[in-house]
């Protein structure tokens, strides 16, 4: 579950022929801007692509209201359902590839590291990920188990990705950025779906059906089930993956909708329950020579959520709403265990003071109960326990001059482990002209220890090299500290959107991230190592604040209608990160981090192209730079998709997956494979 490393500067590999490739291949069309222009009116126009559209989206989780793109201070980026739609992409987090300045990285079969403005981890204990404004994030590990979290991705409306600090509304971990899955509302999803999905590596059924009733209620029930890796090739899942075969997962649930037509509240409750099991191989420390064995179990998970939320309108411009969540799950980690239960109470307030404020304030209570099954590789003391956090916010938009803005904001929260924590940001925005505007902001951000690093142990075995004599493996024995301060970061941010053309617009943001107090083990050349009789060393590391560092880059997207029936969409991300021991100094003492890494350099290029009214050709390359810390050589993918509708309510499609090579490691060893798929979407 943990691997540890130590902590190295970053070093740079020779990427200048792939930052070229893609420059020439994002700033080749621009010869072609002007022939790009309107369509004839002759010209049959099937497609929905629309850069207009595409900025009046409206964004609720930078400034929780609803926000056009342009209206916005911040990093963002809109997956929207035709994104994920033509992208071929079976799951969220491989959906998440689209967006500029994420990192997703496949760990396993069953998990992936996805994270932004970072070193990618197992769990990006940094980034808080949403569903329909829930929040995902695990307090147990800090980060996200995305082998328990999904939905029927034909119901997904949009994925809005938050790059930067999100905590001055968001709370505490919101420090990295801010991804909130949203799906569509009942009323947008009547009538029946079927989904079938099969291919090399995977099978994937849904079912979907959306009705009215009373006068002015909608609701929707849905179901999904999933075979990862055994269903056309049992006995040959992912190479090398040690979470392997007979992934399965199936999940159920409803959403209901009550909105009259002439009223000022509106309700929606939502629920869902799921059930999930793989095969894994498990490694155990073992008294006879090699001194480990790996040992086949089935890890299960189990859970639910329900959600509601109740929204009173009073003007156009004031409203209020209230939330509430509860969330639980039971799922095995190795041979430990933990349940866990969170309630989750929310209000917030909007209204306009005088005529140059937009004020927004909230509360909010968090209530998170676990109980953790101890095994012999991870234990926590105590094991069951329970922990509060509440908090406040409040925010201003003020408008300076007519295209001048000011956003001022902060939260104060206070958490069983660290206590008060104040997270204020400034953002402006100028909107010079219709095509050109700029902002900046100034946050402070902090991420609170989680439970393992607050009351943990947790033990990684390194086997000797083979061929060494008299070896015995390692046992790195990482110990919680109850002691530990919050993670801080200053984020720096100034962004600029250009639209030179109608048919062009280019997104691009420049950041610059210092963070303190971070959160790593450190062993000290002077404490003792354990040798419980043989045949195992025990090296003890502390769990302490002793890093700090900064990271910096800049994030580019860019959109070209090249025809009214061709869209190209671009992004490049350059990320820089150093950490620095901060007891380095003292010669006496090494900090180390869980495996962690980050490409120096992203190329993402999609092109969506409509051939006819009924046939969609989609083609998605990816360049993802070397992981140095790791050891995983860049690689590059193309995905491809054939899609025919032959009537309205019938598509069938084929993709294929990282077509130009058989396989590449994303973060480990492990390997990803080529693959295909055939799919038949049918709505009735």
């Amino acid at each position: 579950m943990f691997q540890l490393q130590v902590v190295q500067p970053s070093k740079h590999r020779h990427v200048i022929r792939w930052v070229v490739l893609g420059i020439i291949l994002l700033t080749a069309p621009l010869a072609g801007v002007s022939a790009a222009g309107p369509a004839d009116e002759g010209d049959i126009d099937f497609t929905q692509f629309s850069l207009e559209e595409l900025k009046s989206v409206k964004i609720t989780s930078a400034s929780k209201t609803p926000k056009n793109l342009s209206e916005i201070p911040a990093a963002v980026f809109v997956i929207t359902q035709d994104d994920i739609r033509r992208s071929g992409a079976t799951s969220i987090p491989e959906a998440l590839r689209m967006a500029p300045g994420v990192e997703v990285a496949r760990v396993s079969a069953t998990e992936w590291a996805v994270n932004m403005r970072d070193l990618n981890q197992l769990f990006a204990n940094k980034l808080l990920v949403l569903m329909d404004g829930r929040s995902i994030y695990s307090h147990l590990a800090s980060g996200v188990f995305w082998d328990i979290q999904d939905t029927v991705l034909e119901d997904i409306d949009r994925i809005e990705v938050i790059r930067g600090p999100g905590a001055a509304l968001w709370g505490v971990n919101a420090v990295n950025g801010v991804i909130n899955i949203i799906t569509k509302k009942a009323a947008d999803t009547q009538g029946g779906e079927v989904t079938a999905l099969g291919g090399s590596e995977e099978g994937i059924g849904t079912l979907r059906y959306g009705g009215v009733f009373g006068r002015d209620s909608h609701y929707r029930i849905y179901a999904k089930y999933f075979d990862r890796g055994s269903l056309f090739q049992s006995d040959d899942p992912i190479q090398d993956d040690g979470v392997n075969s007979d992934w399965q997962s199936g999940r159920g649930g409803a959403r209901m909708e009550w909105k009259p037509k002439d009223g000022r509240d509106s309700v929606f409750l939502q629920g869902e329950v799921f059930k999930n099991r793989y095969r894994a191989e498990i490694p155990m420390l073992a008294p006879e020579a090699p001194h480990i064995r790996q040992i086949r179990d089935t890890s299960r998970a189990k859970g639910g959520h329900m959600l509601s939320r109740w929204t009173r309108t009073f003007s156009e411009k004031s409203d209020s709403v209230l939330q509430f969540f509860y969330d639980y799950y039971d799922k095995d980690i190795d041979y430990a265990n933990v349940e866990a239960s969170t309630f989750d109470l929310d209000f917030q307030h909007r209204f306009p003071f005088r005529d140059r404020h937009e004020l927004v304030w909230g509360l909010n209570y968090r209530l998170i109960l676990d109980n953790f099954k101890n095994s012999e590789e991870t234990i926590l003391d105590p094991d069951a326990e329970t922990l509060q956090y509440y908090s406040a916010f409040v925010q201003d938009r003020i408008r300076i001059f007519d295209r001048l803005n000011l956003t001022l904001g902060a939260k104060f929260e206070h958490n069983d482990y660290t206590r008060w924590e104040i997270q204020p940001s400034a953002r402006l925005l100028w909107n010079l002209d219709e095509r050109h505007s700029f902002w900046g902001a100034v946050s402070r951000a902090a991420r609170v220890p989680s439970r393992v690093e607050h009351d943990g142990i947790v033990q990684e075995v390194t086997l000797p090299d083979p061929s060494a004599i008299g070896q015995v493996p390692v046992v790195y024995r990482g110990m919680g500290d109850n002691g530990l301060n919050a993670e801080t970061l200053v984020a720096y941010e100034a962004g600029y959107r250009f639209q030179p053309a109608s048919s062009l617009w280019f997104d691009t943001t420049a950041f610059y991230n210092d963070y303190e107090d971070l959160i790593a083990y450190r062993y000290d050349h002077d404490g003792k190592i354990e040798v419980e009789g043989a045949p195992y060393v025990i090296v003890p590391l502390h769990f302490d604040n002793s890093l700090r560092g900064e990271s910096f880059g800049i994030e580019l997207a860019a959109y070209w209608q090249a025809t009214v029936f061709w869209l190209l969409q671009g992004s490049y991300t350059f990320l820089e990160t150093n950490l620095n021991p901060g007891l380095l100094d003292t010669g006496e003492d090494e900090t180390y981090l869980i495996q962690a890494s980050n490409p120096r350099n992203q190329i993402s290029i999609r092109s969506a192209l409509n051939i006819t009214s009924q046939l969609e050709l989609d083609l998605w390359f990816r360049y993802v730079d070397r992981l140095n810390e790791n050891d995983v050589d860049e690689y590059a993918s193309l995905d491809a998709r054939l899609a025919y509708r032959p009537t309205d309510r019938l598509e069938l499609s084929v993709v294929g997956q990282n077509l130009l090579e058989p396989r590449h490691a994303e973060f480990s060893s492990i390997e990803v494979e080529r693959s295909i798929y055939l799919k038949a979407d049918w709505c009735f």
